[in-house]
């Protein structure tokens, strides 16, 4: 269940439960202070999430959709003109931009990597990766096409590989903040254009 459809009081839930798992961590936010803050039932919690897992969920799947709205209004068309590595770089820039215009958003996402290591975070990484990523993978077909990947490595390697390393970015690293996953991606944009790219 996600806030595709309003209901009565969601847009409450949704900012009370936003910050109740920003400064509490997810094992400690408490559904009864979120419900009271947003003067919301239980029973109409319940009628639409199964329970503090699946508000969690829902509250990622509206960020991820929000920021992949944000994304689509400011890149332009020359953005993806450029080579597949530099359009990744370009995503990243565009995401700080975002990352500033909606401060709580930011700090979720910061509360969001100190989960790393706990059941949450792996249900979250297992529901949402990049290996499935639509954007990405048509990205990098239509850069395949264009010859810009080493000829002796197959399509499907390359997919697989760059959506993983994108998957797991947090665990090469010990990142708290929002600024150290962007300079982690910066570095494994970087390495992943050494290896994979067609040489200059």
């Amino acid at each position: 269940m996600s806030f595709e459809k309003a209901f009565d009081h969601s847009e409450e839930l949704f900012q009370v439960a936003l910050e109740e798992f920003i400064v509490q961590g997810y094992e400690l936010a408490s559904i009864n202070s979120i419900l009271k803050a947003a003067q919301m039932s239980k029973g109409q919690f319940y009628y639409h999430f199964k329970n503090k897992e699946a508000l969690y969920l829902a509250l990622i799947d509206i960020l991820i959709a929000k920021k992949r709205t944000f994304l689509a209004e400011v890149m332009q068309p020359d953005d993806f003109e450029q080579d597949l590595f530099l359009i990744f770089k370009t995503q990243i820039r565009y995401s700080m931009a975002f990352a500033r215009e909606y401060p709580a958003i930011n700090r979720f996402a910061e509360s969001f990597i100190r989960e790393k290591g706990t059941p949450i975070y792996d249900k979250a990484m297992a529901t949402y990766n990049f290996e499935d990523d639509e954007l990405i993978m048509r990205l990098i077909e239509q850069a395949f096409q264009k010859g810009e990947f080493r000829e002796d490595l197959p399509l499907p390697f390359i997919k697989k590989t760059i959506g993983y390393l994108f998957t797991h970015v947090a665990e090469f690293a010990d990142l708290h903040h929002v600024d150290e996953f962007e300079d982690t991606l910066q570095h494994l944009i970087t390495f992943m254009k050494t290896g994979l790219a067609k040489p200059d």
